[in-house]
């Protein structure tokens, strides 16, 4: 199709635009709009704010990038609009208000989609279809092909750029609103559906590096993994084993420890070099596999194996659970085996931001507050984008357009009162080896808004958190509470997010911790 302009008039008169098929009400913006076709080329598109980081995130997530809206015109000053799945009522929501945006949007029967809006201060959010309700005739001239329109209702915000520097991740500044429609296949009424299936298709693809691999620092840090080599050298001997959270990798959640090369030397000449990572699939495995894979790297390897872990996030319960299940036994309805003659211990753990408590983040229905929450973190704080995968999040996205919201095993371990947490229950009898890093974060600049609108601001209902997990959860749980000692928050005022730990010069504290007696 071809670009497609049109004038915003400040009225309820539907805009009907041939080209693409999609009508629009817009009963209180003046000024003028756009709609581009799909993105031909490699890379983002520079004119409508995209960086090449999101061309790749929509090329990861084998969604189609079908339309982009761009809407230059003021929000009302009565705008108050929140994203996510709550705000997308459809037309049964009442008439469109003046700080909102009505669209239909023509799709074949196995399509689905959601919208991707970004306001003129760079907050995105998502929203989803509105229940299906009586169909309106279809514009004839563009109609073949089409089976349903679904409707969306967009909420505007004030888009006030409180930020004059400062990198973006996903979207450049740009002085417009910006409507995305993303296109993914369905199948109707199936748990699990194929959206679903595309989270772990996402991993089986971008996450293919599994398992243990070594090497030297520079190595372990670097986006292909070494070869762990003979892991018989570790017979004896105390290792370090380094364990990624949610949708990344050792080289994505631990790369700012290349910033403290005296604490990574105290640490190679703690364990000799034998430091290892653990790669593995984080949404569409669960724990449980992840323990049974890690033993089955030691298949060809027998002998008595000790572990200290650092692990971030995600990756703390999984090294909980290789404490608890080190030996077998049934863990998540799995029954785990180690090789013959394998003993393996895990010794001292370092949890940083490790959902200890569990996270509301990760229950089904909060997927879509994740994924805007994270999405947003990813794009005003960049330095998030080595541990938080941009494609993993849309195709996350993806997953919630079908009427049954996923329940992907590795998330449904993180959320609070999981079966996960029960069955790990208290620490070990070597539970007094355990430490934490925490951090109670307070956003600035634009990300405030973020917060303060987010879905899940609500749902975190106030309590401390470092924007994923909450603060009191890493090192306090129903079953167990580390002493301060063993604790390090970092406060507010401390400006440490979740994916902010690993630069920080109280890393200093896990050495000593790993050093001691």
């Amino acid at each position: 199709m071809n670009e497609e302009h049109f004038q915003l008039l400040g009225d309820s008169t539907p805009i009907q635009l041939h080209e693409s098929g999609i009508s629009l009400v817009a009963p209180g913006l003046f000024g003028q709009g756009a709609v581009h076709p799909r993105r031909e080329d490699p890379g983002g598109r520079s004119a409508l704010g995209e960086q090449d980081a999101l061309a790749r995130a929509l090329d990861e997530s084998a969604c189609e990038d079908r339309f982009t809206l761009v809407l230059e015109a003021p929000t009302p000053e009565t705008g108050s609009g929140t994203g996510g799945r709550s705000g997308s009522t459809g037309q049964s929501g009442g008439p469109v208000a003046d700080d909102e945006v009505l669209l239909q949007v023509p799709l074949a029967q196995d399509e689905g989609a959601f919208l991707l809006y970004l306001d003129e201060a760079g907050t995105a959010s998502f929203h989803f279809a509105a229940p299906a309700e009586a169909e309106e005739p279809l514009p004839s001239s563009r109609s073949w092909g089409v089976a349903t329109r679904p409707t969306f209702r967009v909420p505007l915000r004030q888009g006030r750029d409180l930020e004059a520097q400062g990198g973006r991740g996903l979207f450049s500044r740009i002085a417009s609103k910006v409507i995305k429609v993303i296109v993914v296949k369905v199948a109707p009424d199936a748990v699990g559906g194929l959206a679903a299936r595309g989270v772990r298709s996402w991993e089986e693809r971008f996450r293919a590096h599994r398992g243990l691999h070594g090497g030297s620092w520079h190595e372990l840090l670097a986006p292909t993994p070494g070869d762990p080599g003979d892991l018989r050298r570790l017979d004896g001997e105390r290792a370090l084993l380094l364990v990624h959270g949610t949708t990344s990798t050792t080289a994505g959640a631990f790369a700012r420890l290349a910033d403290q090369e005296p604490l990574l030397e105290r640490l190679r000449l703690r364990y000799g070099g034998r430091i290892l990572g653990f790669n593995h699939h984080t949404m569409g495995r669960s724990v449980a596999e992840n323990v049974q894979e890690f033993l089955d790297a030691f298949q060809d390897a027998p002998g008595r194996y000790t572990f200290d872990v650092l692990c971030h996030s995600r990756g703390g319960l999984l090294a909980r659970a290789l404490a608890a299940r080190s030996a077998g036994g049934t863990l998540g309805g799995l029954s785990l085996r180690a090789p013959e003659g394998v003993e393996l211990s895990i010794d001292r753990i370092a949890f940083v931001a490790t959902p200890n408590a569990g996270t509301v983040m990760a229950r089904p229905e909060g997927i879509p507050g994740l994924v805007e929450r994270l999405t947003n973190v990813v794009n005003r704080l960049p330095d998030s984008a080595p541990v938080i995968a941009a494609g993993a999040l849309l195709a996350l996205a993806a997953a919630t357009v079908e009427a049954t919201l996923p329940r992907l095993p590795g998330l449904s371990d993180q959320v609070p009162g999981s079966d996960l947490q029960q069955e790990l229950g208290a620490s070990p009898l070597n539970g007094d080896r355990w430490f934490a890093l925490t951090a109670a974060y307070r956003p600035s600049g634009n990300l405030v808004d973020v917060v303060r609108a987010g879905a899940m601001d609500r749902i975190f209902g106030g309590t401390p958190n470092d924007l994923v997990v909450p603060t009191e959860g890493v090192s306090a749980t129903p079953f167990f509470t580390l002493p301060p000692a063993r604790v390090v928050e970092f406060p507010p005022e401390r400006q440490v997010h979740h994916s902010a730990f690993f630069q920080q010069p109280e890393m200093e504290r896990v050495v000593e911790w790993m050093e001691g007696d």
